[in-house]
């Protein structure tokens, strides 16, 4: 016994001798004297500082009677690092101290020269604002510090604040990479997802200040309860403008081409008092301009659509839609009338009232050219459609919010929102077909959504919601075509009427919390689901004496999809490791009814998901997720029977209830380094899906037959995304660099075919760099590079280039101007059809006048029509759009 402590004495001593051998052998010691140029003694600090580039503090000394002797707490032989001396009244000196071979001790003597003192005039210094600070979760935007004069709304000034970025044709933005929620006015949020009403419309002058809030909670009971990975931008106004501001603008001008005028109005008035908030916008142009969050022309999808689209039933038959040519919009000819009033009201101390209205129309009038080379089982023909549409869609639309503070730790909300949409589309067509053809959609669709929210705060760490949601989508599209595709010799038409209903209703019950210890936090749910589609659909052909109806073309059919499900996540924090686990366990139950035929299928899943995210420093992170999914058939691949969609296309399928399974995973590197106005981000995701409706395609001259068909087979997708911004301040230039690479693998069969294995790549490279020098003219210019290419049987590709320049001038105090010129070449094997766009823009803003002029000239080099090139996995397609023509505007702002 007594060997067993002697030996565990000594091993402790042999413990602690290693111990502090090492810990001598890393320690340093600076040693030294601080005194002025007579030789006298000072009483100084000294800051030790790693040699990083961080400016962080790493040591301090306070030296007493000018000598110093300091052991060193850290190591800093690896990278070096400097010494700030400093004595009141004398210049400060910076030492740097290389890395180099390990000193135990090193000797400085430091000689501090006094401050000069010189009696100056009095004068008045106005420091500058600082661009971005920090506070907590929220950083800071001074608005002042990002205008270079060409602003006119917010999201001008959006789209240059560094960690910023918006998607041009959507007007959904990000920040660090993460769509934000929505835009909020003091605090408060007047637009939900269609937040673009605010951007696009508001002002910039209004705004004093703009705030990015990370981990965002839309329900302020659940701050700092919930797991929130929500950003969202509040503008701050100008102290001067919490009252009332109203702002109108006036343009008219001149077309080169026709006896139309172009006209671009608008009006909008921003209110703000102790019981009300309130926005109203009203607009009307016909120079392609969209002030709406909607989109009818190009078919882009806005955050408030990705969000609902579960609640809404498909259109079998799409609308026309057509490509956006240059950021004017070029190819949007048309006369759009749009209203919208935002409104939240105080109705007491507990309740508030938001009201949302909106109202659009439009008159959307083109032609397009489409002409496709099809290279089939080596058989090669042509085809073409010269078509004339005029497309007029109308939106009423009324969203209510109600929120009662029940008490201090209790919140009911109740929300509904009706919207009714009806769009009427007439095309003449002039084909390869032998025939001309006039055609009519006829579409038409009410929505009616209702859901209460009940959130009790149990605790300051723990919290619990209930939530139903009950929605209605009905929708009804009539196509008719003249004459008939069929047998134009018997029937003057043909009709394809379908109408379609869903039914959506949901319960849940959602606990929150986080632990005690280390704010861990954690969340668990139970709930229901119902959703049921209904399904008819006729074509027929008619003349003046009968109606009927074309062999197996009728559809009916239920489609009900009820589930059951239990989901829960956990997220903690280990060091610098942050790590969030999900779960969801869920039976689903699926029944097609479709005629005769009854389909049943019930099914038991488990889908989990992980996220890992290593925090390198404050600004860098590595982050890698993981998850699978599974998804159930959509309406559009359970009808049996054939549905016309145009002059040339039928369309059937072979429905199936088998789920389609998805495993994702991503891993990613991100900087977000503000101050430094530094942003990268490089990123690489893979999805495997096993479960897919492929196409049978039979395609000729005249006509295309689609039949979907599902296959229990295993597709691969592949992307990869890198992005790059930065400020390099001694050149006072911004830079970046964004590309996109994508693979997608389908498969198909075309023409009584064997099954067929297609790949495409698409690659997408853009660089941008923009000067701002303290100079009267600075530059802007955005190159795109554009890779398409689709690999079967045979191989199809496209290589395109867009170049966009732009100059800024700011002469005179008050006046700015710009000029645009775009490049465009959309295809390098036809390299000689290019397009060349200019434009140009002068403001004028006198001092504290309430009022603006501005002179523009859009499309000057009057470009009547734009051809674009694409590929598909069977053929090299062209399609060529009419154009607005050139134009010149004149604008007055007036704002009070």
């Amino acid at each position: 016994m007594k060997k067993i402590k002697i030996s565990v004495i000594k091993s402790g001593f042999i413990y602690l001798f290693i111990f502090f051998t090492i810990k001598l052998s890393h320690s340093q010691t600076i040693q030294g004297n601080i005194r002025d140029s007579n030789g006298n003694d000072l009483t100084a600090k000294i800051l030790i500082k790693k040699f990083d580039g961080s400016g962080v503090v790493n040591e301090f000394i306070l030296v007493q009677n000018g000598r110093f002797s300091y052991d060193l707490k850290k190591k800093y032989y690896e990278k070096g690092f400097f010494l700030d001396v400093t004595a009141t009244g004398y210049n400060s000196h910076r030492e740097i101290v290389k890395p180099s071979p390990l000193k135990k001790t090193m000797t400085f003597n430091f000689i501090l020269t006094k401050e000069k003192i010189e009696i100056l005039k009095e004068i008045i210094v106005r420091g500058n604002k600082r661009p971005i600070s920090i506070k907590k979760d929220t950083v800071v935007y001074n608005v002042e510090s990002f205008k270079d004069g060409t602003e006119k709304k917010v999201e001008d000034l959006l789209k240059k604040l560094p960690g910023i970025r918006i998607n041009e044709d959507t007007g959904i933005i990000k920040y660090k990479g993460t769509t934000i929620e929505t835009v909020t006015i003091e605090g408060d949020d007047l637009f939900d997802y269609n937040y673009t009403v605010g951007t696009k419309n508001i002002n910039i002058d209004l705004i004093k200040k703009i705030e990015a809030i990370e981990n965002y909670s839309e329900n302020k009971l659940l701050k700092d309860i919930e797991k929130s990975n929500k950003v969202s931008i509040n503008l701050i106004l100008k102290e001067n403008k919490t009252d009332l501001s109203l702002s109108t603008e006036v343009g008219i001008g001149d077309f080169s081409d026709s006896d139309n005028i172009p006209i671009d109005f608008s009006i909008n008035s921003l209110a703000i008092n102790k019981k009300l908030k309130s926005f109203i916008v009203s607009t009307y142009n016909n120079i392609g301009k969209n002030t709406s969050p909607f989109s009818y022309f190009d078919g882009q999808i806005n955050l408030e659509k990705i969000k609902e689209e579960k609640f809404f039933t498909e259109k079998i038959i799409p609308e026309l839609y057509l490509q956006k040519v240059t950021r004017n919009n070029l190819s949007n000819i048309n006369n759009q009338i749009f209203g919208n009033l935002n409104s939240i009201f105080s109705l007491s101390k507990k309740t508030k009232a938001k009201l949302n209205f909106y109202y659009l129309s439009d008159n959307n009038k083109t032609n397009q050219l489409s002409e496709s080379r099809i290279s089939i089982n080596n058989n090669t023909f042509n085809t073409f459609d010269d078509s004339n549409f005029e497309k007029k869609p109308l939106q009423y639309r009324g969203d209510l919010e109600l929120t009662f503070n029940t008490s201090k730790s209790s919140l009911l909300e109740y929300r509904m929102s009706i919207r009714n949409e009806s769009i009427n589309t007439e095309t003449s067509i002039f084909s390869n077909q032998n025939n001309d053809f006039l055609s009519s959609l006829q579409s038409s669709s009410f929505f009616l959504k209702q859901d209460i929210l009940y959130t009790k705060k149990i605790s300051d760490r723990k919290a619990i919601q209930l939530k139903t949601i009950v929605t209605t989508n009905k929708l009804d599209q009539i196509f008719v075509i003249k004459p008939s595709i069929f047998d134009s010799t018997k029937f003057n038409q043909d009709i394809q009427d379908n109408s379609s209903k869903k039914l959506n209703s949901s319960f849940k019950v959602l606990f929150l919390g986080k632990t005690i210890n280390n704010n861990n936090k954690y969340s668990f749910s139970m709930g229901y689901n119902y959703n049921k589609d209904l399904f008819y659909s006729d074509l027929s052909s008619s003349n003046n004496s009968q109606n009927l109806s074309v062999p197996n073309s009728k559809n009916k059919l239920d489609y009900i999809n009820t589930e059951i499900y239990n989901k829960g996540s956990y997220n903690w924090g280990i060091g610098k490791f942050s790590i969030s686990t999900k779960y969801s366990f869920r039976y689903l139950n699926l029944k097609l009814i479709q005629g005769n035929i009854n389909n049943n299928s019930k099914i038991l899943l488990f889908e989990p998901s992980l996220n890992i995210n290593y925090e390198i420093d404050r600004t860098s992170s590595i982050s890698f997720n993981s998850n699978f999914n599974n998804t159930s058939s959509a309406l559009r691949y359970l009808y049996s029977n054939q549905i016309l969609i145009d002059n040339r296309v039928l369309k059937s399928n072979e429905p199936n209830l088998s789920l389609q399974k998805f495993k994702s995973f991503t891993l990613s590197f991100s900087k977000n380094d503000l101050f430094n106005q530094f942003d990268m981000y490089l990123g690489a995701n893979y999805i495997n899906n096993n479960g897919n409706f492929f196409s049978n395609l039979n395609i000729n001259e005249n006509s295309s037959r689609v039949s979907n068909f599902f296959l229990p087979d295993s597709i691969e997708n592949i992307a990869f995304n890198f992005s790059l911004s930065k400020l390099i301040y001694p050149l006072k230039t911004t830079l970046r660099v964004n590309s996109d690479y994508s693979i997608v693998n389908f498969k198909n069969i075309v023409n009584n075919s064997a099954l067929r294995n297609n790949k495409s790549n698409f690659f997408v490279n853009s660089f941008f760099f923009k000067t701002s020098f303290n100079l009267p003219i600075n530059i802007e210019n955005k190159t795109t590079y554009t890779l398409q290419e689709t690999k079967s049987i045979g191989r199809f590709n496209n290589k395109s280039i867009e170049n966009n320049f732009k100059i800024i001038l700011k002469p005179f105090k008050g006046f700015s101007a710009s000029i645009t010129h775009n490049y465009i070449i959309p295809s390098f094997k036809n390299s000689s059809n290019n397009y060349s766009f200019l434009s140009s823009m002068i403001r004028y803003i006198p001092k504290n006048k309430p009022w603006q002029l501005e002179l523009s000239g859009v499309n000057l080099l009057n470009e009547k029509s734009f051809r674009q090139e694409s590929t598909s996995d069977i053929s090299n397609n062209t399609l060529s759009v009419d154009l607005i023509e050139r134009y010149v505007l004149l604008n007055f702002l007036y704002s009070f």
